[in-house]
């Protein structure tokens, strides 16, 4: 009787053990990176839980322990994915071999991909920077995680990186959480050029003004030889700088518009391009229109005027990269789901890629006679009508896309 009852403990302590192994074989598999590996949802509805293993719930139905076990994996990893998704800062995992498993919605808004679009690709694709810049990366293979450190590329902001050890100690996974400060330093840099402009506009444009109005006043007695220069040359360069001035504070406040329904196509194909025709016969310009005919019905809401200002301001800038013989200009438009996409391309020599960074800063400019404010201004009067505009260049042209919701 005694020794039944014996082989009975150890039975029970076999069975045991052998539920311990394939629960630490469960807990072994779970890491932070993919939340919960497709490994332990394996695991999960294998047998190594369904001997013997099962609870009753309230209406004493018997539910077998690795159905629980899988709906927890399951509603843990979409509680989770809600979390990070709700985060505005980019979340990215990636494991021991730097391939990413996780990020979360704003790193898919912001680098414009779907949402598991690269999991499974290195994290060299995502952030298309030199390995050694990569802080996650850093992390790996140091061992070092990063408190609240700048970064000062093309990403600007503060990155904060941590590790996730498996149980034998060896790293399994490396969390990065990337607070980006793009927009809040080019909100700066505008605070900053306001308060520039508020000066410049104070200082300066009032003594061009009396300045201006001298030489008028000069020019009714001058010598003709003098009348010549003062209508060639002193009072266009005054109209110049002054103009400047105006570009520049227009770009540093909201300046007033009032936007009306816009059928982009007949916009394009009739308003601009007979406005465009003289300069395109005079520096040999051909100017091809390709408009969806998807878009015969649609409407964006934009002010007529810096409409205008905004395509002038491409125009103009692909006819800088003009190299010799004709330049050819492609504009064409398109839909897709609910934003009409705008899309100016040239065949010009192009934007260097050290440039490309910084061409939507005020004053930043690589032609002797540039202001640097055309493209800053045309990126701020089309957020001002809710929308986005980017950009593409190599060696043979570059293209500008204007993204605007329809109405």
């Amino acid at each position: 009787m005694i020794n039944e009852t014996v082989q009975e403990l150890k039975n029970k302590i076999t069975e045991l053990e052998e539920k311990v192994k394939s629960y630490e074989t469960i807990l072994n598999s779970i890491t932070s990176g993919s939340i919960f590996s497709n490994e332990t949802r394996e695991l999960s509805n294998s047998n190594h839980l369904t001997r013997n293993t099962s609870l009753c719930n309230t209406n004493n139905e018997t539910i077998p322990l690795h159905t629980k076990f899988s709906n927890f994996l399951s509603n843990s990893r979409r509680t989770l994915q809600s979390i990070y998704d709700a985060l505005p800062h980019h979340i990215v995992f990636i494991d021991k071999d730097g391939i990413i498993t996780l990020y979360n919605q704003q790193v898919a808004i912001d680098f414009k991909i779907t949402k598991y679009e690269l999991i499974g690709r290195h994290i060299r694709n995502l952030l298309k920077i030199d390995d050694k810049d990569i802080c996650l990366l850093q992390t790996l293979y140091s061992g070092e995680e990063f408190y609240n450190k700048e970064i000062l590329n093309i990403n600007y902001g503060i990155i904060n990186t941590r590790i996730i050890r498996d149980i034998n100690g060896e790293i399994s996974r490396v969390i990065g959480v990337f607070h980006n400060l793009n927009e809040a330093r080019d909100s700066e840099k505008l605070a900053m050029s306001g308060r520039i402009a508020a000066g410049i506009a104070h200082e300066v444009r009032n003594p061009l003004t009396t300045v201006r109005g001298y030489l008028q006043f000069l020019q009714e007695e001058a010598p003709p030889q003098y009348k010549q220069l003062f209508n060639d040359l002193l009072i266009p360069e005054l109209d110049r700088a002054n103009g400047i001035i105006t570009d520049f504070l227009s770009i540093t406040k909201n300046a007033n518009y009032k936007p009306e329904p816009i059928n982009i196509n007949d916009f394009l194909s009739n308003h601009i391009k007979q406005l465009l025709f003289s300069e395109t016969v005079l520096n040999n310009v051909n100017i091809e229109y390709y408009l969806s005919e998807e878009l015969i019905g649609a409407h964006i809401f934009f002010d007529k005027n810096q409409l205008v200002q905004v395509i002038l301001n491409l125009f103009h800038n692909a006819l800088d990269a003009k190299k010799d013989g004709l330049l050819t200009i492609i504009i064409s438009t398109y839909i897709d789901k609910d934003f009409i996409y705008i899309a100016l391309k040239d065949d010009g020599s192009g934007i260097p890629p050290s440039d490309l960074p910084y061409i939507f800063d005020p004053f930043f400019s690589t032609k002797d006679e540039g202001t640097g404010l055309g493209l800053p201004l045309t990126k701020k009067l089309i957020q001002n009508h809710n929308g986005t505009i980017c950009v593409k260049s190599d060696n043979n042209g570059t293209t500008f896309t204007i993204i605007l919701p329809i109405k």
